[in-house]
């Protein structure tokens, strides 16, 4: 028996799935995504009477799929989050047999005049690729933030692209432009710091406009953009064109931004709503899915049942007249009159509830695909949170089925139910909101918050003031103060929740016996947050609901730190960087940045995060209040958002904790920095490929390769297999350089193939027993004809997983037996029998031992055995067990 690999704490990216279901153009099969498992799953829906959709196959595809689109009955392609790529997927042989590497973060594709177009959103681009020789024809460039969902117009000559990060035309009024602050409502505080303030771009003090490009509109023909839609909300998830091809609907929601401090905003921060777009005339009209909530009242049990929050997911019925949301945050898909906009029907896919029971995070299903089926009156969604599929009659509306949208889930329990507390909109007051209302998919939204509290307290915490050396008289520590947060702080740009710091850190502390203390890293900007258990009052402050209890919180905790950083996509796969970026050498500027004669950066952004976890004297920052010293890791994704003295900006917020506009690598006045423009851009070019590995993912992570007997020897390959290999050595772990794991899989003389790489022995090992280990030479030439091996590197401590034992039973996958069958024969009715299993079987029939199809009829399972009958109309009929994967 082998020992289970289960990390205890999860590596994993939280990939934002956009068009994650989808029904095969004839309507026979039902295409899935495993997300957190890295497959397609095929299912079987061609019997109508059968409401369960029966799993046929599962295929390895990249890491963190996110998006499908079906280009022939043999052909799928899949979208790949964190591999940064496209695979190309046949359904006959069960198998990727093409991976094609897209932009940064790549999130949709869809088809038209023979062309794929597939969205990268970090690059703000889209890649236009030839869809049958798989060539890339264009990258067209985007005036628009983080581009995700895209749509086909009727007529197919016309893509529509929504940019996820559009923003609201809100922006920030710099403190010596800004009004003083009012007055604290708790007597006890005194005057408020002089912050910025938030505003419109209309605010007669602003000189420059900030861009609403919500909506790209691409001519298929000539592969421009003709032009932005405009008013669709702040952040936009999904869009579909009416059948008519006259209007396009937008998924979103509005952020109220404007609106100042915290409990102004208790319970109301966000709207979830709807944008039709008149295709004639380009003019929104926004559609509030919530339009009757008293959002005075809380808490309000009536909204928090029936309200529709985050709408993820938007597909029209074949007539038009209505639509389907899915309201990813409350469990509720809702039916939609395209007419008036009116909410005509809600179906809850989410846990029964008990008696005064208002949720179940940890059971929460989260809706985030649909896929209608019209001519077999089926909605079919793609829960993401809790991996399923739920089915939904378009007869009567009624909840017809629900299954796992895999045979295995590789997500540990304790992450899967903390997960649902940062998404659950019914821990709010109201239903109406959650923590990723904001933190998108544990991410950002891209703008800016004032959640300060006119009648809160002061908060103190311990900072050391080491900028500008402040030792008094010691050369070695330096002075240690209190300091003193004013609760009214001001605007704040959304933080990421991935990658968070948790590692206990040590701190100068006077105050304890030696001096030093440990305690977990600093929170929020001005790092007032000492642990993530302080994170619970939001859900009362500003949700406008309940803490949550200890023993759930842990859960939530763990599920925390499953989130991982995507790779640095200015390194290269050896974590190395180019010799230019943005026109600036970063080996250059790394030294510029670590020169204390020219510099004092790295004083407080060391490696390897970029931040030292200190709150420093304000005054040598350039800010009006304390903060604390921000990492640099994400500085990457920020190279878009504004900088002065320009009449556009495609975002209001810049670099700066409060989002004034600053530009790498001084986003604050830093009055020690010596450096000439030359070196400034060169230290630009370092700190846009920080890397991010130490609370991330190496660069290798993700790259997928697809071998054959025609490249298997070929230089390309094995310059690829030497980078993979190189950091797969456990013995390198004591010295940081322990980087991943390395996989192979795929189909060799007709069989379905895992290997995993051994980095101790620098030998493959197979998914089976009694097969020795395989030299890379050895491995490669078991190629022959049309053979292939598609290669990964993967997380450290996932290759046995992924190469050997998928289902984590300690049974190598090539080693396990499928479950004994049994059949019974009574009055015309077969009734097969087997074991309910972890592994990946669904029942074959045939009438002549020749021919097999699946049999998919409906399947029952109690006491940890399944149960199928069927009633063949004559002759004898014959059943097997075959393997989904």
């Amino acid at each position: 028996m082998l020992a289970s690999v289960r990390a205890q704490e999860m590596f994993q990216f939280e990939g934002r799935q956009t068009h994650p279901v989808q029904l095969s153009a004839d309507g026979q099969r039902l295409y899935v995504l495993n997300t957190p498992d890295g497959k397609l799953s095929v299912f079987d829906v061609s019997n109508a009477g059968n409401p369960q959709p029966v799993l046929v196959a599962e295929i390895g595809v990249g890491l963190e799929p996110v998006s499908i689109a079906e280009r022939s009955a043999d052909e799928v392609w899949v979208v790949n989050e964190v591999s940064d790529t496209v695979s190309v997927v046949s359904i006959s042989r069960r198998l990727a047999v093409a991976h094609l590497k897209t932009g940064d973060e790549p999130a949709d594709v869809v088809f038209a005049d023979g062309k794929a177009f597939v969205t990268g959103a970090r690059d703000n681009s889209v890649r236009v690729f030839d869809a049958a020789t798989r060539a890339v024809i264009a990258d067209i460039e985007l005036e628009a933030l983080f581009p995700r969902a895209m749509a086909v117009g009727g007529d197919g000559t016309t893509i529509f692209v929504a940019a996820q990060m559009s923003g609201n035309r809100t922006t920030i009024l710099p403190p010596e432009l800004a009004p003083d602050p009012p007055e604290p409502t708790n007597p006890e505080l005194g005057p408020a710091p002089k912050t910025g303030l938030i505003v419109a771009d209309s605010d007669p003090a602003i000189s420059y406009e900030v861009l609403d490009h919500d909506v790209a509109v691409i001519d298929v023909a000539s592969l421009e953009v003709e032009h932005y839609l405009e008013g669709a909300g702040t952040t936009l998830f999904d869009l579909a064109v009416n059948p008519a091809g006259t209007e396009i609907w937008v998924a979103n929601t509005e952020a109220l931004n404007l609106v100042r401090f915290e409990p102004e905003l208790r319970g109301h921060f966000i709207d979830n709503r709807l944008t039709r777009f008149d295709l004639g005339s380009g003019l929104p009209s926004p559609v509030d899915l919530n339009p009757g909530i008293d959002y005075g009242v809380l808490p309000n049990e009536s909204a928090r049942a029936s309200a529709i929050a985050q709408p993820t997911a938007v597909v029209f019925e074949p007539d038009g007249m209505h639509l389907w949301v899915a309201g990813f945050g409350s469990d509720i898909v809702a039916r939609v009159d395209a007419l008036t906009g009116l909410v005509v029907r809600r179906v809850d896919v989410g846990p029964s509830l008990l008696p005064m029971e208002t949720s179940r995070p940890a059971e929460k299903r989260g809706p985030r695909g649909l896929a209608l089926d019209a001519a077999g009156g089926r909605l079919f969604v793609l829960n993401r949170l809790a991996n399923t599929v739920s089915v939904i009659s378009l007869g009567d509306h009624s909840l017809l089925a629900e299954v796992p949208a895999g045979s295995h889930d590789p997500t540990p329990p304790a992450v899967k139910r903390g997960r649902g507390f940062l998404y659950d909109t019914r821990l709010s007051g109201n239903g109406t909101n959650s923590c990723a209302s904001c933190h998108i998919d544990g991410d950002r939204d891209g703008i800016a918050w004032d959640l300060g509290d006119p009648g809160g307290e002061m908060t103190y915490i311990l900072g050391e003031n080491r900028v500008n050396h402040d030792t008094s008289g010691n050369d070695e520590e330096p002075v240690t103060e209190m300091r003193a947060l004013h609760p009214m702080k001001g605007p704040k740009v959304t933080q990421t929740l991935r990658g968070m710091i948790i590692d206990p850190i040590v701190v100068s502390d006077p105050q304890v016996p030696g001096g030093i203390s440990t305690r977990e890293p600093l929170f929020h900007w001005r790092g007032d947050k000492e642990s993530l258990e302080e994170f619970n009052a939001t859900f009362d402050n500003l949700m406008g609901g309940s803490l949550i209890p200890d023993a759930e919180f842990d859960d939530f905790k763990t599920f925390m730190r499953s989130m991982k950083l995507h790779p640095n996509p200015y390194r290269k796969l050896d974590r190395s960087t180019p010799q230019e970026i943005a026109g600036g050498n970063p080996a250059r500027g790394r030294r510029n940045f670590l020169d204390h004669g020219l510099s004092h950066c790295a004083v407080c952004h060391p490696a390897p995060s970029g931040t030292d976890q200190n709150i420093d004297e304000f005054d040598n920052s350039s800010t009006v209040d304390f903060v604390k010293t921000p990492a640099l890791m994400l500085s990457y994704q920020k190279q878009d958002t504004f900088t002065p003295n320009r009449a556009t900006t495609l975002s209001g917020f810049g670099f700066g904790h409060d989002g004034t506009g600053r530009s790498l690598p001084l986003p604050h006045f830093y009055f020690l920095s010596t450096m000439d423009v030359p070196q400034l851009i060169d230290t630009r070019a370092f700190v846009l490929a920080f890397d991010s590995i130490t609370h991330g993912t190496a660069p290798v992570v993700g790259h997928t390769m697809a071998v054959d007997a025609g490249n298997a020897f070929s230089p390309e390959v094995a310059t690829t297999l030497d980078t993979l290999e190189a950091r797969a050595d456990p013995a390198l772990q004591d010295f940081n350089q322990y980087w991943n794991d390395v996989v192979a899989g795929g189909v060799i003389a007709g069989e379905h193939r895992q290997f995993r790489f051994d980095g101790g022995t620098g030998l493959w090992r197979a998914d089976r027993s009694g097969v020795e280990p395989l030299s890379r030479a050895e491995l490669l030439g078991l190629l022959e004809g049309d053979d292939l091996l598609n290669f990964m590197g993967l997380p450290v401590g996932y290759g046995l997983r992924h190469g050997g034992d998928r289902n984590q039973n300690g049974v190598l996958d090539g080693d396990e037996s499928p479950p004994g069958l049994s059949v019974d024969a009574s009055a015309g009715e077969m009734t097969v029998e087997w074991d309910d299993d972890s592994s990946g079987y669904y029942l074959e029939s045939s009438d002549d031992l020749r021919d097999w199809s699946p049999l998919n009829r409906l399947r029952e399972i109690e006491d940890g055995t399944n149960t199928v009958r069927d009633s063949p109309s004559g002759g004898q009929r014959y059943y097997r067990l075959r393997r989904t994967w």
